[in-house]
This record gives C-alpha cells, structure tokens and sequence, in this order.
C-alpha cells in the first residue's frame, strides 16, 4: 500500500469519495463512533477551495458541523484556490477544533467524505495514490430509487445526481484496484455491520470496536446529513436495519429500469461489484 499522507501531527488522513446515495453518510457516521476517529461529512472545502468555488455552500456545511461563523471564516482566511496544500492544511487546522468539539483527545484519524471530487481532476490525482479511500457502492437500482423518491429535488435535479453517479463512476473507475481504496458495499454494512467494520478500522489503522452499535447521543447530529443515519433529536444512531437495502420488482418503471441496464457505465459498475 503507498504510504498516505499525514498532516504535520502524525494523525492520518482518509476519504470516502463514493458515490451519492450509497451509505457513506452511515459509513461516516459508524467511522465517526470510533473512539478514536473524527470522519467528517461533507464539509465542502474541496468545493470552497477547487471549481466552482462554492464558498457559501462550505459555510453552511460547516454550521451544520456546529461551527460558528468567525472559525468557519478563520480557517478559510489567506488559503489559495486550486492549492492541494492549502487544502491538507485546512485539515489540519480543523483537527484540534474538532477534537475538542467532538470531544476526541485520542484521534489517530480524520477524514472527510464526498461524493463530487471528481469535479475537481487535480484534487483527485493527488489523492489516488497518497491517501487512504473508501468507495462505498450499492446496487444501481437502489440508488435510482432513492434519487427519485427525494421530496427536495426537482425532476431535473434528480436528472442531475444520476449524471452526477456515473460521472463518479467514470473517474474513480480507474482506481478501484488499489491498495489504498477499501470497497465497501451498502448492503455489507446493513446485513453484516460488526465484521464490515472492523475491515473499516483495520483499513484505518484503528483499533475494533463495536461502539457504532451502542445507543448514545452523537453531537451535532445533522452533520451526517440524513435522519436515516442519526435521529437529529435525539442523536442516537439509526438501527442497522439489512431490509433498508431491498428493492422490490415495482419500485422502478421500466423506463428507470432501461437507465440501470441500458448504461454502459452502470453495467460495468454492476459487474464490478457483484449486482445482478
């Protein structure tokens, strides 16, 4: 395995670049629970720092972390566009704050999770080979199914975030097979969470542990994005429930049905991953 990257503190760095709508907001959150691990998720800084420079979009990601405007912008101050230093050295800025935040003194791993690298080639060469990556997958028609049973998102939004799956297929596709880069199924995580896990940590160079199935209450519950991942009351985790990846015969038309199976993308996806 190449040696990843460590920010100046000794801590290591990780990503999950997979696709939209296939776990990595659970996979965050279950990465997260370790006591020894701060997972991020989706703070935007590559989108703040890298094409389209979507600097509101990373200050509201940021509030939802449960930071505050002037560190938010602290942090931000004097970094270059387009710069792959600027952008580690962001990471190491945020580790103390966030352990301190999340209440982890003992981090031995931070890392950060998006589906949109592939928006930015330069960001993505340089974190192929240097770092460790995660790529969650599941199956096509699942992800069809759950971009379009979205309440929040026009028809042309839906649209867009299946273009922008097989865009993130195209990119790290050439990438699946290294050594560096764990591939780690949805369906995995639900049907066997604790053995799923522990090749998680040990990919991370962590400990086991089996915290990520305890009922406590997480802080900040809305920075993993999804109540399907954490009760945004309460901040307890969401029981890992193996039905939640079924798809039944009727939950796609045929014209979805036709997007899965009729794209050259997706069926190299499905073949690579083991989907019917």
């Amino acid at each position: 395995m190449t040696a990843p990257i460590m920010p100046p503190n000794g801590i290591s760095q990780f990503l999950l670049v997979g696709p939209l709508r296939t776990g990595s907001s659970l996979l965050s959150r279950c990465i997260d629970d370790h006591p020894n691990a701060i997972c991020l998720c989706e703070t935007d800084i590559n989108r703040a720092l890298f094409d389209p420079f979507a600097v509101a979009q990373h200050f509201l990601s940021m509030e939802r972390h449960g930071f505050a405007p002037y560190p938010i912008l602290q942090l931000l101050d004097g970094r270059r566009q387009c710069s792959i230093a600027d952008w580690r050295d962001w990471y190491s800025a945020i580790l103390p704050m966030a352990s301190d935040r999340y209440g982890k003194p003992a981090v031995r791993a931070l890392g950060d999770k998006s589906p949109d690298f592939f928006t930015a080639p330069a960001l993505v060469e340089a974190i192929a080979s240097a770092d460790r990556l995660i790529y969650t997958v599941r199956h096509p028609k699942a992800i069809l199914r759950s971009i379009w049973r979205q309440d929040d998102a026009t028809e042309l939004e839906k649209k867009e975030r299946w273009e922008f799956l097989k865009s993130n297929i195209r990119c790290w596709k050439p990438h699946w097979d290294r050594p560096n880069l764990l591939i780690v199924r949805y369906e995995d995580l639900l049907g066997d969470p604790v053995h799923t896990m522990s090749r998680v940590y040990a990919h991370l160079g962590l400990p086991p542990s089996e915290r990520f199935l305890e009922p406590f209450a997480r802080s900040d519950p809305e920075r993993f994005l999804w109540p399907t991942a954490v009760d945004w009351t309460s901040g307890i985790g969401q029981r890992l429930d193996p039905a939640r990846a079924d798809v039944r015969p009727d939950d796609l038309s045929s014209e979805q049905l036709a997007q899965v199976f009729g794209d050259p993308d997706i069926q190299g996806f499905m073949d690579r991953f083991g989907y019917e």
